[in-house]
């Protein structure tokens, strides 16, 4: 029987131990290092695929507000959170929501009253012309507001509250807060929180005109003192009749408290006495001061004669800004009708 030769064995030495791990691990590495690679390229392709949509949608969104002008309510919100621009006047940015929240809140308001409107020609020159006028609603009120910050004043809480309940108070009735809350949304399309900005920006564009106009506080103080001596309006009336910013007016027949006259039957009725006359008091609509002169009660009805102080400045500021060119617009807007309804100051706007 012939016997195999006996195979050798090495030593076991740390040298071994150390050459035959090198060699395992040297193995293992075509299969770790192909893991690597295509988890590091998942990563990138991620990253990649991330910008491209992060791209695609800045662009989608882009179109849809500068060129579509789109004013649904997703975009209403979307602009709202993100704080987008629409305009900037003298170096002041103008807000896309504050915009669209003036926009939509006339066209829900027409809409509610005229039925939806459709794509004839007549409804939309009715969208450009309410348009232009949220635009330029949206200027003056963000260049107001800038200003009025700059001298370190703003709209408070409590003026805001104080016409909020105005305009709970309807034909004698205060609405509770979800009554209202229910007369907004079907009037405006808003919730209270944008109404109280809506009212927010308005305050702010009258505290700013109130503060500015110096012409109207002059001729104020001037009437002032002429009503002290002298109760009769029209004979003051023929003092001023001249000056461009004065309007007197005397009613022929009596109307209710609660006529909407930016606050004048309210503050004829106030009064104690046929024949009292008021002092200066700033119109419901922010556009000046009124005095007025209790003539005749009866009842829940009132006649009276007024004095209207009107506050020009603000206007004066705002057409010096557009002749300097100094309005950049984001979107095009038709030019349309240059007069001006205000946003809701009084509860004439409000309506169940």
């Amino acid at each position: 029987m012939i016997k195999g030769k006996k195979k050798k064995t090495k030593a076991i030495t740390q040298q071994n131990l150390e050459e035959s791990r090198e060699e395992i691990l040297a193995k293992g590495k075509k299969f770790r290092y192909p893991f690597q690679y295509t988890k590091h390229r998942l990563v990138i392709i991620t990253i990649l695929i991330s910008i491209v949509a992060l791209s695609s949608f800045s662009v989608i969104g882009w179109i849809q507000l500068y060129k579509v002008q789109n004013t649904s309510e997703v975009t209403y919100r979307f602009t709202k959170v993100l704080g987008l621009p629409v305009a900037k006047i003298d170096g002041i940015n103008v807000r896309y929501s504050d915009y669209l929240m003036l926009y939509r809140s006339s066209i829900k308001s027409i809409e509610r009253q005229q039925g939806t409107l459709d794509n004839s020609e007549d409804s939309n020159r009715l969208r450009d012309y309410y348009k232009r006028q949220a635009l330029s609603s949206a200027e003056e009120y963000s260049y107001a507001m800038a200003k009025l910050d700059e001298m370190g004043k703003s709209v408070s809480d409590e003026e805001i509250d104080e016409v909020i309940n105005e305009h709970k108070t309807i034909d004698g009735e205060v609405r509770s807060d979800s009554a209202f809350s229910g007369i907004v949304r079907d009037n405006f399309g808003l919730s209270i929180g944008d109404y109280r900005h809506m009212i927010k920006l308005s305050l702010a564009k009258r505290d700013y005109s109130m503060e500015i106009d110096s012409r109207a506080k002059g001729l104020i103080d001037e009437i002032s003192k002429a009503i002290a001596s002298e109760k009769d309006l029209a004979k003051i009336a023929e003092q001023f009749k001249n000056n461009d910013i004065f309007d007197f007016e005397s009613l022929s027949e009596t109307v209710e408290a609660t006529n909407l006259d930016s606050g004048r039957a309210a503050k004829a009725m106030s009064l104690k006495e046929v024949g009292d006359v008021s002092e200066a008091f700033l119109s419901k609509n922010g556009d000046g001061y009124y005095f007025v002169k209790l003539t005749a009660r009866e009842g829940t009805k009132v006649k009276y004669d007024s004095i209207w102080v009107r506050f020009t400045e603000f206007d004066k500021k705002i057409s010096e800004i557009r002749n300097d060119n100094k309005i950049d617009e984001y979107i095009e807007v038709e030019a349309g009708d240059e007069s001006k309804e205000e946003e809701p100051t009084e509860k004439e706007d409000i309506k169940d």
